[in-house]
């Protein structure tokens, strides 16, 4: 059951800094807090603001944001309960494991006061190291999730997601996904239509998944070098051709054990895996961006038909192809193109397109 916060009471909200920390994930989540609560008093629904955001850091003072600026912090100090509704540990600033001691302490001591602990990107590597997420599911940027597994094995690492919350303890990738966390927040506080509200204020999507990719088929291949990469876009722009493995290692002229291995070393994954997420990846730009039946864009994205569409879809994203098009598709008028200028319209309108990736 969603939370609901009294008119008369405020929620204070706790951001950690670290010299050098990244702006936007200081910033990000901040804002969202920041546009629900006026959001609230600017229609009567509160009488005082809803959310009061502190920034913090171990001494206080000014603390030098990765871009050179200068945030005001306050020291850190010991909670008790009801002080702080959430603590939020800020990425950036943290050197993979290398993490603040006596932050870590803080931590330790005194996260049980508060209702709610988060991190974005590095963030997570504190939490970690205060012992937060032993045991539990934890998001962090893709580029620090192999440092955060080998530094913290009893830590779940998710590889994938763009956020995550487990008990009581959220994670983000970081960068814009901690606005999709902090949206997440709202909506469990106040309901979808104050976090729609905000996420349409701001111009961004409400709301990607938890378990929506940092990634997606068609941007990791551009990063593959060597000779399976034309062979990885050719995939991805013919997704209806014959693409069992065998077909793919003729093409790629290997045979077939000399395939996998090669594929496996490229990507991570197996060929069979790769076809399936590319699959995927196409039907969820067609959903989103065209009014075209789900028949159809089963067959256009590659799938037998809307049965194996759907099986893939309930595998991958945990949702069915409607429910994910119900979310995520943008406006689109009679003669079927997306109607951007609905992008600026009411509550009521449909929610703007963003691509789903970071």
């Amino acid at each position: 059951m969603k939370s609901r916060t009294p008119k008369s009471e405020a929620r204070r909200i706790g951001v950690i800094l670290f010299e050098d920390t990244d702006l936007l994930d200081t910033a990000g989540p901040a804002r969202v807090f920041h546009s629900a609560a006026n959001q609230l008093l600017r229609t009567g629904a509160a009488a005082e603001p809803p959310y009061v955001i502190d920034f913090l850091s171990k001494k206080g003072g000014l603390v030098s944001t990765s871009l050179g600026f200068r945030l005001e912090t306050q020291p850190v100090r010991e909670l008790a309960p009801g002080d702080y509704d959430t603590i939020i540990v800020s990425g950036g600033g943290v050197e993979d494991a290398h993490c603040d001691p006596e932050i870590v302490a803080w931590l330790q001591r005194n996260h049980g006061h508060a209702r709610r602990v988060g991190s974005t990107c590095t963030g997570a590597f504190v939490l970690a190291s205060a012992g937060l997420l032993d045991g539990r599911r934890a998001a962090t940027h893709w580029a620090y999730c192999d440092a955060l597994q080998a530094s913290f094995p009893n830590v779940d690492v998710d590889r994938d997601s763009i956020f995550v919350e487990d008990r009581g303890i959220w994670t983000s990738a970081g960068v814009t996904s901690g606005m999709d966390m902090a949206l997440a927040m709202v909506e469990e506080d106040h309901g979808r239509e104050l976090a729609l509200l905000v996420a349409r204020m701001l111009v961004v999507f409400l709301k990607r998944p938890g378990g929506q990719s940092q990634f997606s088929t068609p941007l990791q291949s551009q990063s593959v070098e060597g000779p399976l990469a034309p062979l990885l876009h050719w995939i991805a722009e013919n997704p209806g051709e014959d693409l069992r493995t065998e077909r793919l290692s003729e093409r790629a002229n290997m045979s077939l054990r000399n395939f996998y291995r090669a594929f496996g070393e490229a990507t991570g994954t197996s060929p069979a895996e790769w076809v399936e997420l590319s699959r995927v990846e196409i039907a969820k730009r067609l959903l989103e961006q065209t009014a075209q039946h789900v028949d159809q864009v089963a067959v256009k994205a590659g799938f037998l038909n809307y049965e194996r569409m759907r099986r893939s879809f309930a595998r991958r994203m945990g949702v069915s192809p409607a429910a994910y098009r119900a979310r995520f598709a943008r406006p689109v008028s009679a003669h079927g193109a997306a109607d951007l200028s609905l992008l600026a319209g009411t509550l009521g309108a449909g929610e703007p397109f963003q691509p789903s990736l970071q």
